[in-house]
Order: structure tokens, then C-alpha cells, then sequence
């Protein structure tokens, strides 16, 4: 599962700026499979199969079959975190996290079809798309008159996210008995005990970023003092943190998303470069 270049996973709106780029990206390419393994995810996959205009849509894949050049397709995030809960359930013991192998062969076949991903396709993936992510900010939205109740009658409000994840780290909080038991709970018979939780979280970054992630939601959306109007890191953006235990570097073209990233892996002492595109094309110019 390893490489002897340095591993990147990107964005998906990184992918979409290379297309962007399209009279440059030979040279990028070349760039790229020089340096670098490539890891497209199947988040990449899906959000470009719900591109809607056709032509756009086509020369997209065409950019992710250069890219597989050099590299491969790994799982979507949540197919990682189930194949890891599955591993631990089962031995405990002998489970190491990077002997689960991640990668997906079949979705790197599907991208090698130029007829994979059509009208019909893209228009389901987009309706599927839009209605996780209002079921996902409905969530996490509706949790902010509580708190707000909470906070108004003394209870101090974290002062920023790190603080508010150490309150959720708390024996019987919610980062274990809550978000934690949650997504273990869904890929076994049995549910697991706080112990056996932060047993498994120490030994599985991939599920300590997801669990990371949900708190994150849930801390820009319902703890924050006043929650930012721009647009923030969404559901996908949030996830993909899954990811970072797969890769030298994520690259992004969103800013919100590198931060949320950056201060999700600082909290795991998970040592990943966070790129933005910018600082990522500078790089590759100087190779």
C-alpha cells in the first residue's frame, strides 16, 4: 500500500482547478508523475460523477485518468472507517491499521471508462449529494438552541475547538459515548464500551479523524459565539479528514477546509502537510 514517492490526495476542487488550468496541466502532469503517487479517493469519484454539464464532466475524468498515471483509488471514507471497525472487532489483538488495505481497484476501472459516468448518473449523484449534506447541517444546526440554553445560564463556552474537543474527551463524554459509539456501533453487533473506544482511537487515525470531524460540525455549527456567514467546511469537506492518514500532503483549493483539516490533525498529532493549491503549484514548479 505504499509508495516510494511522496503520497497526495486531493480535494476535489483541486481536481477542477487542474482542469481549470487546462493548457498547463501537461506540464503539471509530467510534474506530478515524476514526484508523486496519487491517491484519488471515492469522494473525488463521486462529486465529479454528479458534475451536470456533460462535455465538462467527460474532460474531468479524462484529467483523473492522467493523474492514475501515477497512482491509485482508495475507498470512499466510509467504506475505510467499516473495514477498520471490522478488523478491530474481530482480532483486537493483531489489528494493525495500515495492514487494512484501503485501495479500490474497481472504481479505478470505472474511472478508466469514458461511458462510466452519464446524464442519468450525474443527476442521482447530485440529489443523493444535496440531500446528505442538508440532512448533515439540519443535524448539527439543531443542536445550537440547546447549547445556547447551556451557555446562557453560566457554563463557559470553549474558547476554540481544541478546548471544546478536550470537554468532549472527558470520561463519558460525547466524543466517546456519543460520536464515537455512534459510527462503531453501525459496522458491528455489539456495542462497544468506552474503553474499547479509546483503545480503537489510539490505534486507528482514520477513526479518530472521523469522530474529529463530527465534533468539528458540531462546533462551528452549534458552540461558536457567532457562526460564520461565509461558507464553511460541509459535510465531504469534513470527512476527507479520513483520509490524511493515507498521505504525505492533501492539497485544497478552500480555505476553510485546509483550516478545519490543519486543526483536526494538530489535535490528532497526525503529522500531514495541509496544502493549499496556491503553495501546492508553487511547489511543483520547482521540481
Amino acid at each position: 500500500m505504499t509508495s516510494q514517492k511522496p503520497i497526495l490526495i486531493f480535494d476535489t476542487s483541486v481536481i477542477n482547478k487542474l482542469f481549470d488550468e487546462n493548457q498547463e496541466f501537461g506540464p503539471l502532469a509530467a510534474g506530478l508523475e515524476a514526484g508523486y503517487w496519487v491517491r484519488l479517493t471515492g469522494s473525488n469519484i463521486s462529486e465529479l460523477a454528479a458534475t451536470q454539464e456533460p462535455e465538462r464532466r467527460t474532460k474531468l475524468f479524462d484529467t483523473c485518468r492522467r493523474l492514475l498515471s501515477s497512482g491509485e483509488c482508495i475507498d470512499p471514507f466510509a467504506w475505510i472507517v467499516e473495514k477498520h471497525v471490522k478488523a478491530f472487532d474481530q482480532n483486537e489483538e493483531h489489528y494493525e491499521w495500515e495492514s487494512v488495505d484501503i485501495r479500490n481497484a474497481p472504481i479505478g476501472k470505472h474511472v478508466a471508462l469514458p461511458t462510466a459516468f452519464d446524464d442519468e448518473l450525474a443527476v442521482r449523484q447530485k440529489e443523493s449529494a444535496t440531500k446528505m449534506q442538508r440532512g448533515f447541517e439540519d443535524w448539527f444546526c439543531r443542536m445550537r438552541p440547546d447549547f445556547d440554553d447551556i451557555l446562557a445560564r453560566g457554563v463557559p463556552r470553549p474558547q476554540n475547538f481544541a478546548a471544546f474537543v478536550t470537554i468532549l474527551q472527558e470520561p463519558s463524554g460525547a466524543f466517546w459515548t456519543g460520536y464515537g459509539r455512534m459510527i462503531y456501533a453501525r459496522f458491528v453487533a455489539e456495542e462497544p464500551d468506552e474503553q474499547k473506544l479509546r483503545r480503537f482511537a489510539g490505534r486507528c487515525p482514520p477513526f479518530l479523524m472521523m469522530v474529529l470531524a463530527l465534533a468539528r460540525a458540531q462546533y462551528s455549527r452549534a458552540i461558536v459565539d457567532r457562526p460564520t456567514k461565509k461558507k464553511r467546511a460541509g459535510r465531504v469537506d469534513l470527512l476527507t479528514s479520513v483520509y490524511l492518514p493515507y498521505c504525505s500532503a492533501f492539497v485544497t483549493h478552500d480555505d476553510d477546509h485546509a483550516v478545519c483539516l490543519s486543526e483536526m490533525a494538530r489535535i490528532a498529532k497526525l503529522d500531514r502537510e495541509i496544502l493549499s493549491y496556491t503553495n501546492f503549484r508553487r511547489r511543483l514548479s520547482c521540481l
